[in-house]
């Protein structure tokens, strides 16, 4: 049950992160040299694709990571997580108590980050339809997303350290 748990997690965190790479080293470069509304059309129609693919992933990455501490070799129940003894190094590993707060971190703010981003987009967005002229521009909400897929390639690299040490 372990190795599927943590193929699914690997599978989701691929989806995401990749996404989020992919979104902001192919899809917004290239939409940014076209003009006003087609690069506009860019922008909307990739995200509509990706936000719902996203937050599955997010929420099944949440469950999955939830179920990777619970199938470890030394597990971590989840009332371990809510009373802090997950983060207590005389309770768990040291290591993993250590690290694994600094992921937990790091995944909260990367949601509360892509979350802001999400609400704010879809508001000028919303804002602007119909309206000819200068597309929306939602500066706040890129620097957001920009920041989330740094905290992600920040995750991605401590869960290799909690696995692998």
């Amino acid at each position: 049950m372990y190795q599927l748990n943590v193929w699914i997690h690997i599978l989701m965190a691929t989806i995401w992160v990749g996404g989020l790479i992919y979104t902001s080293a192919i899809v917004i470069p290239f939409a940014l040299s076209k003009q006003g509304e087609e690069r506009q059309q860019i922008i909307r129609g990739m995200a509509r694709r990706f936000r719902k693919l996203g937050w599955i992933s997010i929420f099944v990455l949440i469950l999955t990571g939830i179920g990777n501490l619970y199938f470890r070799v030394t597990p971590i129940r989840i009332e371990q997580l809510f009373n802090g003894e997950a983060f207590d190094p005389t309770k768990v590993d040291g290591f993993v108590a250590k690290w694994l707060a600094w992921k937990i971190l790091f995944v909260f703010l990367m949601i509360a980050l892509m979350l802001y981003h999400d609400i704010t987009s879809l508001a000028a967005a919303k804002q602007h339809e119909g309206k000819p002229g200068n597309p929306p521009h939602n500066r706040a909400g890129s620097i957001a997303a920009a920041l989330a897929t740094l905290l992600a390639i920040a995750v991605l690299y401590i869960s290799v350290r909690l696995v692998r040490g």
